[in-house]
């Protein structure tokens, strides 16, 4: 005959086997991203820095490169809010190539 504490040990990892089952279960495939556009990144930067902002990128090849300048400083742009300032609620910022700083879009 088995202990007590065998049988509950035996419980709570079925009960856990039974949980993580129905989680994977339930989820449904993943789905690719749809880009919807480009990305005014100047835009975004006169958004967050005022209108006498202006985007630099300081590496083509490096598409986390960019930065707003203002006032002879550079600070970081949020290309997720462009994305949403842009096309609305649901819109996010995603580089097509990481070697290329101009490949950045914004999909949903």
């Amino acid at each position: 005959m088995k202990s007590t504490k065998t049988r509950q040990r035996l419980i709570r990892g079925t009960g856990v086997a039974a949980l993580a089952g129905g989680l994977l279960v339930a989820a449904g495939p993943a789905q690719a991203a749809t880009v919807i556009g480009p990305i005014n990144i100047s835009a975004q930067c006169r958004a967050q820095y005022g209108p006498s902002s202006s985007a630099i990128v300081l590496d083509s090849g490096n598409p986390y490169s960019w930065r707003c300048a203002y006032s002879g400083y550079q600070y970081g742009v949020n290309l997720d809010s462009a994305c949403i300032n842009q096309y609305g609620g649901g819109a996010f910022s995603i580089a097509l190539d990481v070697h290329n700083a101009y490949s950045w879009r914004c999909a949903r």
